[in-house]
């Protein structure tokens, strides 16, 4: 994705990960996208994406949501948290956010995981869209 930082592109890679058709349409329209627009917020960001309209959208299901990536860094207490947003078929916004503390200017020593451990359970996450 043209423009995300570092943190965007690891925790996009992660939300996309999987073998499953709506993932590969979204792991393409990342591929084809760019960074429109990005929020900080004090507890977190709102990083909102521009999908080129002739890159394929996800059918069926307009809006959804990603959000089981979780992560833990040396210098916030409680942990981050991210959401991936899908609206009309295409990636609309990612979220990362603070459990009510300050989102730091560097997350040291940062390790991401899936909220089922080390490994995803994508049919957690398919139950989570409304599949």
């Amino acid at each position: 994705m043209r423009d995300a930082n570092p943190l965007e592109d690891e925790v996009l890679k992660m939300l996309l990960d999987g073998r499953d058709d709506c993932l590969a349409i979204l792991r393409l329209q990342a591929q084809h996208s760019r960074v429109s627009s990005r929020e900080m917020t004090g507890v977190g960001f709102f990083t909102h994406f521009d999908v080129p309209p002739e890159v394929p959208r996800v059918l069926g299901q307009p809006k959804f949501w990603l959000g089981d990536v979780y992560g833990a860094a040396e210098n916030i207490q409680d942990g981050v948290g991210f959401v991936l947003s899908v609206t009309d078929g295409a990636l609309s916004m990612l979220e990362g956010y603070t459990y009510d503390e300050p989102w730091p200017d560097e997350l040291r020593g940062l390790k991401l995981l899936y909220s089922t451990g080390q490994a995803r359970d994508f049919d957690l996450v398919r139950q989570s869209m409304g599949n």
